[in-house]
């Protein structure tokens, strides 16, 4: 990217000498510096530059992040390119491509329903349950992940996957509207299976379901009771 290699140069550099608290928030300031200058110098001229970069640089997940984070905010004006791109690289069928996996969670957070289809056909691409979970969470957000709640209701109470992946199954389902993951995600709650900062996941999944649906919260009070209802939530 003219001029945008050197910014990653220099907000890579930034790293030097370990973190502190001073650290952490200049190196913050510069990361949301660089997105805004991408921004207003590129805007959505940037899109096929930052693919290229997701691309080379996928496993830094800085540089990822950012990448992603200036697709997000460029929002419907790349949609039609993101919708493209990830389409082709369903169809090319490469498996375990982790690029195309940040796509589709970007597809997710941006509402793009058009890519349902290709989005559920990409589940087959990938070997690993961390993808698959992305996935279905892309899928949850977008209204079509209901098919997919028995498995993830599963993974959270039945499962050997409980033990590494619940917390993240837990915040799947909480994007699924169905009422009884209430009663799944206080029986997880309940269960003993889960601590510190995973049982602290779990509550806050918990607690999206209900601002997503607040008639739910009812249906909690009813489960643990009104002056148990705050150690459920966060």
């Amino acid at each position: 990217m003219a001029g945008n290699g050197i910014f990653f140069d220099d907000f890579g550099n930034a790293n030097d000498g370990g973190y502190n608290r001073e650290q952490n928030e200049a190196r913050e300031r510069q990361r949301e510096e660089l997105i805004r200058r991408i921004i207003e110098e590129k805007g959505e001229a940037a899109y096929d530059e930052m693919i290229a970069l997701l691309e080379k640089e996928d496993d830094d997940p800085e540089v990822r992040e950012i990448v992603t984070e200036v697709l997000y905010r460029l929002g419907e004006k790349i949609a039609p390119k993101l919708e493209k791109t990830i389409k082709e690289k369903v169809r090319s069928g490469v498996k375990n491509d982790v690029p195309l996996l940040y796509l589709i969670d970007l597809a997710g957070d941006l509402g793009l329903r058009r890519l349902i289809a290709d989005i559920t056909k990409s589940l087959e691409l990938y070997d690993f349950e961390e993808a698959q979970l992305v996935i279905y969470e892309a899928l949850a957000k977008l209204g079509a992940g209901e098919q997919f709640y028995p498995l993830l209701r599963y993974m959270l109470l039945e499962g050997e996957e409980r033990f590494m992946y619940g917390a993240q199954v837990a915040m799947v389902l909480s994007y699924l509207d169905i009422p009884e993951i209430i009663n799944d995600l206080v029986q997880a709650i309940d269960s003993g299976d889960f601590k510190g900062e995973e049982l602290e996941t779990i509550k806050q999944a918990l607690t999206n379901m209900i601002n997503l649906h607040p008639s739910y919260k009812e249906i909690l009070i009813t489960l643990v009771g009104e002056d148990n209802f705050e150690n459920y939530v966060r």
